[in-house]
């Protein structure tokens, strides 16, 4: 049996489609729940599925159902660990027991406090517009609170993690750089190219442009919004993507938005359907993503199958993952200044970086990857 220790939120469903299709009936998840925040996903429904629990987080249940199945089985993964409650489960686990940790981001990019993941104008931004007592809370107080998790982590990645997965080695290579990591490097992903079905490829009115992924200052909007100062945006809509995140960064945004480009601005700021957000998809050209962290993977990788032109950042991660794999993806520090007009990418290359994810991403590639990574894991 596998344990997965996972949470309430938008990839539990991929998850437990993944592993129920490789390993039927030998996984338990062990899903946490945030009571205040209510109930993400339809709980009667995944409860048909599989062997799954939905328990609130540091509760006196979540403990007792934790350390029953864990002890029980002899592996265990953690889909994150950027939470603090998952760093102290951690440090209780029996040394007999395996632990693959999948490495989302946010546990390097959230918790180390030598990270800064703003750009100039949005930290200036942001900072100035944050209540006194929150600048204070956030200057100080939370960069103590991020030291002492992340010495929880550190102590946890070398002494505890038996394996790191993800697909974005990069993420890796800079961790190694900021601790000491015992852990042996594995291969995970929740992404597939059957994730891109909802989209309808060939629009003739690829002209749209899309920004970000949420309402996190990590986006550095407001660094982005000013790469268009000379560019021709004539008959586009600016996509914004703000559903979910920072409310009080959501409405800078808005407002920021409004005063560059006025009525081309189209902030989202309701969750929308797969198949509403593919649509929208559908009608850019162009995917710009400011972050100088690993971000919106999926999003980044649904609207390359579309055949959309990315601009990511040099330092991100998943850029240097994109082009590694052989990716046409381009700078925003290189690339978007060459031209004052914004350009669909062309057909011939689309269709090769379509082709790349079907070779690299098709869902028999990625499930078989996944099995013969966790076999590796059970027979070490």
């Amino acid at each position: 049996m596998i344990v997965h220790i996972v949470d309430d939120e938008k990839f539990l469903n991929k998850t437990i489609e993944i592993f129920e299709s490789i390993f039927p009936n030998q996984n338990y998840f062990l899903v946490g729940v945030e009571e205040e925040m209510g109930f993400y996903n339809k709980k009667e429904e995944l409860i048909k599925l599989t062997s799954i629990e939905f328990v609130e987080i540091n509760s006196k249940d979540y403990y007792e159902k934790f350390h029953y199945n864990v002890d029980k089985n002899t592996l265990v993964i953690f889909h994150s660990l950027h939470k603090t409650y998952k760093l102290k489960l951690i440090t209780n686990i029996q040394a007999k027991i395996k632990i693959a940790w999948y490495f989302w981001g946010a546990e390097l990019y959230g918790l180390n406090p030598k990270i800064n993941n703003l750009l100039p104008l949005t930290q200036r931004v942001y900072f100035k517009n944050l209540p006194f007592w929150t600048y204070i809370k956030k200057k100080v107080f939370s960069q103590l609170k991020k030291q002492y998790y992340w010495d929880l982590f550190k102590k946890a990645l070398k002494d505890k993690v038996d394996y790191t997965i993800t697909n974005v080695t990069e993420d890796i290579d800079l961790l190694d750089e900021f601790t000491e990591n015992n852990s042996k490097r594995g291969w995970f992903t929740y992404y597939s190219s059957d994730m891109n079905r909802e989209l309808e490829r060939g629009s003739s009115k690829k002209i749209n442009i899309l920004i970000g992924n949420s309402s996190s200052e990590t986006n550095n909007h407001f660094d982005a919004f000013q790469l268009f100062n000379e560019k021709n945006i004539q008959g586009k809509k600016i996509y914004i993507p703000l559903s979910y995140g920072d409310n009080k960064y959501r409405e800078l945004v808005i407002k920021e938005a409004d005063f560059i480009f006025g009525e081309k601005a189209e902030p989202l700021v309701d969750f929308l359907s797969t198949k509403e957000y593919s649509k929208i998809i559908d009608s850019c050209s162009v995917l710009i993503m400011n972050h100088k962290r690993q971000q919106a993977y999926n999003t980044i990788m649904i609207a390359i199958a579309n055949g959309c032109k990315v601009y990511l950042r040099e330092e991100n991660t998943i850029f240097k993952l994109l082009k590694r794999e052989g990716f046409y993806v381009y700078s925003i520090q290189s690339d978007w200044s060459k031209s004052t007009e914004i350009e669909m990418l062309d057909i011939k290359i689309q269709e090769y970086n379509r082709e790349l994810i079907r070779k690299l991403y098709s869902t028999n590639v990625v499930r078989s990857r996944i099995k013969a990574q966790v076999l590796e894991i059970f027979n070490e």
